[in-house]
């Protein structure tokens, strides 16, 4: 029996092979990006599961009276934690530094963090040693361990342990252990990982263990928990904490954010350690994966449908030859299975082809994981017998019920309307999905250009920034600027803590003032020197910028801040007094326009800009863009100069600033791909209907011609009706696109607007792409010679 049912498989499947090539490519193409989005998810889901203790690590986030969170965890909190609250096993800090480059001998390399740690953070998390060991290899200070893909670089041989390396141009650090590199679904991706004893020496502010305040927003702070401890009630008790240091730090508490989730959180303003995607952004690639596999099912059971016909008469006869409808039924779905299983074969190769590119359009790291595995071999199986049992069941139920008199009697074995009717709702629905695809990306496409070309209230064009490593010294820092401004292919040239708009060091200051709700609120603290407003363009609205005369007590405000101070008018605030820096006192003698500081998801913030050339971190550089390779150039031959124990790394502003907006990049590059593939696979669901209206009305199209019409009419003729249906479908996928990318847009500030013209652009598209797809099967059937065709059985 199991032979006689492979037998009729596989003569079914030449028998109908355009039809059955239609199906494996349909399903293959579906089947394939899933199977990518599977992996994707599951790999983004992954992040410091492997930990032996995961379920009890969790990273503290700080909270702020203001409703703001963030990353900075003072060693104070860690303290206590360790020594006052119950349920506590260990608590650790850990702080990365910019490198600046690490020199080995005469060569600088580009490592881009340092980090610190204490022996104990490795009885928290599991590193493989393959020398050394925490209590040995990070208990003293200097001491340095580096993962193995590290040591093979900096030291040629392997042979890193004893040696020693030179970070920040003048922290000499000795190897003392080598592990093997972290997994790639990890956050902590140590490369350079030097002892917390060596931070208390180059920093000593964190030598005090008992400090609660300031601090660096790369200073995590990480807790394991005993086994059956409550996190809540741990923070109760640093919330209590807290509160009894507030004339330290204005943090209201701290909660424990478990480790597994750390990956996936974008709600705290936190630095990571290692990128982070949304958790909105997995949502969509999962529903687009079902969406997907939904549209490659319909045109499974679409085609089926249109072959039941053809099928009709061979069933009759195998019931009246005494075939039951169980056996029928378990000859269809396996049918359906062998197609099934085939395209999820060629769908997994496919996937391997496409999982690169994904990392790309993503900037994930999911091809440097193991992808074939048990867990995909089951997901596969369970995928297979999901879409086998879905695209199966309506083509085994209705085939294997067709009544021998009544197909002997007609060519028609069902109501044509029923037919029909279902074809009608089939096409529809896929080509619903298809076209809210394409709305979706149409207008994240607009959004995001509105992001990169929305005016930021400061010139941002042909302006190269690079780190500034001896960011107070001011003979170096004015040589730099003599020497780069020789060169005409340099404009201007000025310095600050970072440019008007960055996606790193944000600087946050008490300020307090009479009009502030309880006296005082943060704001955003920016140093700046001279050259500054006028080299990026922020006019002065009330007041005057700064000289070299001024001394350091004057402050400039943005328009934002002096609003929030209470001020009526930017005038008004001149000459007031603000306190800053535990009471610090400052005087208003200008007010600059506002601009975005942040990205356009959020609005603007108020700015104190204060003269402090002790930390002038930046320098920004304004060159002619036609001589773009002159003047880098000119820059990297003077700073490496300056700076030879550095790495020479500049970037463009405007490419810094289109960070920003990274995860709406990748989500919309991966709408258009997924958006054309669900187009396509509704296209070959189309051309297979229309290949089938075309067989089923061959003699009509004869007669038809016979009688004078012209190939138009016939063109017409066949693609009213699914046009019909696709315009229908457009109707249906302009609410549902409109809902869906209205909800995506409430999290920005600064949007644009959902116009008609967009919906008009899809349907335009689709209507256009459908024509395209059922003309070329009409056209055939019209140029087909009326003989030939009324001669057809």
């Amino acid at each position: 029996m199991l032979t006689n049912y492979i037998k009729t498989t596989w003569r079914t499947l030449l028998r109908d092979r355009s039809y059955a090539l239609i199906n494996l490519t349909g399903l293959t193409l579906g089947l394939g990006v899933a199977i990518v989005l599977f992996w994707i998810v599951r790999f983004e889901y992954s992040f410091d599961r492997y930990h032996r203790n995961a379920d009890r690590l969790y990273r503290l986030i700080y909270k702020a009276p203001y409703g703001d969170k963030g990353s900075h965890v003072p060693q104070g909190v860690i303290k206590a934690l360790k020594e006052q609250v119950p349920g506590v096993e260990q608590a650790a800090n850990t702080r990365a530094i910019d490198s600046d480059g690490l020199k080995v001998g005469q060569a600088v390399y580009n490592i881009k963090h340092v980090f610190f740690a204490p022996p104990e953070f490795f009885d928290m998390i599991d590193a493989e040693w393959i020398s050394g060991s925490p209590g040995q290899s990070l208990s003293q200070p200097y001491q340095v361990v580096l993962d193995e893909p590290t040591a093979q670089r900096l030291f040629k041989n392997g042979d890193a342990v004893g040696k020693t390396l030179r970070v920040r141009g003048n922290i000499d650090l000795t190897v003392s252990g080598i592990i093997h590199q972290m997994p790639v679904n990890s956050e902590f991706q140590f490369q350079v990982l030097a002892s917390r004893e060596t931070l208390k020496r180059i920093e000593p502010e964190y030598a005090n263990e008992n400090y609660w305040g300031g601090g660096d927003s790369m200073h995590h702070g990480y807790v394991l928990l005993k086994p059956g401890a409550s996190k809540s009630a741990v923070e109760a008790t640093l919330a209590k904490l807290a509160a009894q240091h507030q004339n330290e730090s204005k943090r209201s508490g701290y909660e424990l954010l478990p480790l597994v989730d750390v990956h996936r959180d974008t709600q705290s303003d936190a630095d990571p350690y290692n990128y982070v995607i949304p958790q909105w952004m997995l949502y969509t690639l999962t529903s687009i994966g079902l969406f997907l596999i939904v549209i490659a099912g319909i045109n499974f059971v679409n085609l089926a449908t249109v072959q039941a016909v053809r099928r009709s008469r061979e069933i009759a006869v195998r019931k009246v030859l005494g075939s039951s409808r169980t056996q029928l039924i378990t000859q269809f779905f396996g049918e359906t299975a062998f197609l099934v299983f085939l395209s999820i074969s060629s769908g997994g190769m496919l996937a391997m082809q496409l999982l690169p590119y994904a990392d790309r359009l993503l900037t994930t790291q999911v091809a440097q994981s193991t992808v074939w595995d048990q867990n995909t071999l089951l997901f596969l199986v369970l995928l297979g017998s999901i879409v086998t049992l879905l695209a199966g069941s309506y083509p085994a139920l209705v085939l294997s019920g067709f009544q021998p008199v009544r197909v002997f009697r007609s060519r028609l074995s069902t109501p044509d309307r029923g037919r029909i009717s279902l074809r009608q709702v089939l096409v529809v629905t896929q080509f619903v999905i298809a076209q809210v695809l394409v709305i979706c990306t149409l207008i994240g496409t607009k959004q995001i250009r509105y992001f990169y070309q929305t005016d930021l209230g400061f010139s941002k064009e042909a302006v190269v920034t690079v780190r500034m490593p001896d960011k107070g010294n001011a003979v170096l820092r004015e040589r730099l600027r003599r020497q780069l401004q020789q060169h005409p292919a340099i404009k201007d040239v000025a310095f600050a803590l970072t440019t008007p708009s960055s996606n790193r060091n944000w600087w946050w200051g008490t300020v307090r003032h009479r009009n502030l709700p309880n006296g005082e609120y943060e704001f955003r603290t920016q140093y700046v020197d001279t050259n500054y407003f006028r080299f990026f363009g922020i006019p002065l609205v009330a007041g005057r910028s700064w000289t070299r005369a001024d001394t350091n007590t004057v402050a400039i405000i943005n328009e934002k801040a002096a609003r929030d101070l209470g001020f009526r008018t930017p005038e008004n605030a001149i000459g007031e007094r603000i306190n800053l820096y535990y009471d610090k006192p400052f005087t208003i003698m200008g007010v600059v326009k506002d601009y975005h500081s942040q990205s356009l998801k959020s609005s603007i913030v108020p700015h104190v800009f204060l003269y402090a050339d002790w930390n002038f971190q930046e320098a920004s550089i304004r060159i002619d863009p036609k001589q773009k390779t002159a003047a880098l150039a000119h820059i990297g031959q003077h700073w490496k100069a300056l700076f030879p124990n550095h790495y020479y790394d500049p970037k463009f502003l405007d490419d810094t600033l289109r960070t920003f907006y990274e995860d709406e990049r990748k989500l919309i590059n991966f709408l258009t791909l997924l958006a054309i593939v669900g187009i396509f696979i509704g296209c070959l669901g189309l051309f297979g209907l229309v290949s089938f209206v075309v067989t089923q009305r061959t003699k009509e199209i004869g007669v038809r011609k016979v009688l004078g019409a012209t190939v138009v009419n016939i063109i017409t003729l066949l693609s009213t009706d699914l046009l019909r249906l696709i315009l229908l479908a457009f109707i249906l996928a302009v609410p549902i696109g409109y809902y869906a990318m209205s909800r995506f847009l409430e999290a920005y500030t600064y949007k644009i607007d959902i116009e008609w013209s967009v919906f008009a652009l899809a349907g335009l598209l689709a209507i256009l792409v459908a024509l395209i797809t059922v003309s070329v099967q009409s056209i055939k059937a019209a140029l087909m010679n009326p003989v030939k065709s009324l001669r057809t059985e």
